[in-house]
């Protein structure tokens, strides 16, 4: 399952330490399927064996960045960051994982019943990851757990692909909001969806629209090129001032219909119904582990997002009265 990193504007625990999460969501995933299987296996009931969805759980190892991260200065900074990560640690059981305990627990459910559930609830997972921090939070619309672009990105791409969901840029303050990121140990790709009715057919142009055809209608469609082509330009902006080494490829993808035309845009792959499955075969059996290089791209644009949030009621008070300089301080010294 991809990692959400960024959810539109919200705030997200991964701009505030990209190095760390996504090891510690692979853990704390495998743990509570883990817990799934121990639970079906106490009451007599047959292991449920991992699928697709479950891939890289058997070599995962949690010190996976340790040698590309860390040199001497890495090791120091590791060191203190531990009596926060304590913090955090502890504060990582308020997740969705309580508030579904009871999933293992009935019986009557298929394998396949279970596994979608875990899913379901991964998913839910991530987007309490994508719009809080142990401080602070944001305030996340009911609809976007039924956002099935996004259910389809998470539920259906490996741990090793990173998400950023129409995130807003911060371009000299003025902010832009892009469509899907996702970053590949390998790519980032910059794709637009174009779906509406099964069987439309959308025609490519040069000009300001793309036109669909439905049956006997013609309809005109914002080119998606517009945004692909200023998403493009902003991450190889970014990654050319954070010396991020790592191609930029845009997609326009439409699962349900056909896109033709004479126009090819440049740069970029234009997936239909009738290569989608070639291409996203070729996605997910992608072999490569989480790079560094990736991680570092994924921080480059997250430093440039915007993030609007509150802070949590229990820090507002206190909030100007803690040094947490000084806590370290005092900790070394006991």
């Amino acid at each position: 399952m991809a990692q959400l990193i960024k959810l539109q504007d919200f705030i997200s625990r991964y701009e505030t330490d990209i190095y760390r999460y996504p090891s510690q969501y692979i853990r704390l995933k495998k743990e509570r399927w883990d817990k799934i299987n121990a639970s079906l296996e106490d009451d007599h009931q047959p292991k449920i064996s991992d699928s697709p969805f479950f891939e890289g759980f058997e070599d995962f190892d949690e010190n996976w960045l340790e040698p590309e991260k860390k040199g001497l200065i890495g090791t120091i900074k590791g060191w203190l960051k531990k009596p926060k990560s304590n913090i955090e640690d502890i504060n990582t059981l308020d997740t969705p994982f309580q508030e579904f305990s009871q999933l293992s627990a009935d019986r009557k459910k298929s394998k396949e019943e279970i596994k979608q559930e875990f899913l379901n609830e991964l998913f839910r997972f991530q987007i309490n990851w994508a719009s809080s921090t142990i401080r602070d939070y944001s305030y996340v619309d009911k609809r976007i757990y039924d956002d099935e672009i996004l259910k389809y990105f998470l539920q259906h791409f490996p741990d090793n692909y990173l998400l950023l969901y129409k995130p807003t840029i911060l371009v000299k303050k003025a902010p832009i909001e892009l469509e899907i990121i996702l970053i590949s140990p390998v790519t980032t790709f910059c794709i637009t969806v174009i779906e509406s009715d099964e069987m439309s057919i959308f025609k490519t142009d040069r000009g300001h629209y793309w036109f669909e055809l439905i049956r006997d209608q013609e309809i005109k469609r914002i080119n998606p090129m517009l945004s692909l082509n200023r998403a493009e330009s902003l991450i190889n902006g970014y990654y050319k001032h954070y010396e991020v080494e790592m191609p930029v490829q845009k997609i326009v993808l439409s699962r349900t219909g056909y896109i033709e035309g004479e126009y090819e845009p440049s740069n970029t792959l234009l997936i239909d119904k009738r290569n989608y499955s070639e291409w996203y075969t070729r996605l997910r059996r992608l072999p490569s582990p989480i790079k560094f290089v990736q991680l570092k791209g994924a921080q480059a644009l997250l430093r440039h997002s915007q993030s609007t949030y509150v802070r949590r009621y229990e820090w507002e008070q206190d909030d100007d009265e803690i040094d947490f300089d000084e806590l370290l301080d005092e900790d070394k010294l006991r």
